[in-house]
């Protein structure tokens, strides 16, 4: 018997998943669709996981991990372990960092409230129409 470790559970909620296609259109400049269509492929990869076993992955989905990785948006972390046989082997584990897509949404939010008044006519400013 292996002492592979084990994978945290939590989930890839709508919420972040939400929150990595805003951060997917900002980082990249990315489609609304196309940002949507990258997300859900995360989503799924990840599903009730907190975090992705490296092994697990098919090659063009650890392509999209690597450029989201260099991109600050999923970081991975490493664990040695040992078989049976007592050689040491070398586990890798994808996890979306949340603290980047907060902070992402963040100045996201506070863009959008700034731009509210730059929306406006400049005749909206004026007192002639009051």
């Amino acid at each position: 018997m292996s002492n592979i470790p084990e994978v945290e559970t939590l989930g890839m909620t709508s919420d972040r998943t939400s929150a990595l296609t805003d951060a997917l259109k900002q980082r990249f400049g990315m489609e609304d669709e196309d940002a949507t269509a990258i997300a859900e492929v995360v989503r799924e990869q990840f599903g009730e996981d907190e975090e992705v076993n490296d092994d697990n992955l098919d090659p063009e989905v650890r392509s999209i991990f690597y450029t989201l990785e260099a991109k600050k948006l999923l970081s991975f972390r490493r664990e040695e372990y040992s078989i049976d046989t007592g050689e040491r082997r070398r586990a890798f584990f994808w996890r979306v960092r949340e603290e980047e897509l907060q902070k992402i949404r963040q100045l996201s939010d506070e863009l959008s409230e700034e731009n509210v008044y730059d929306t406006l006519p400049k005749n909206a400013w004026s007192r002639q129409n009051a």
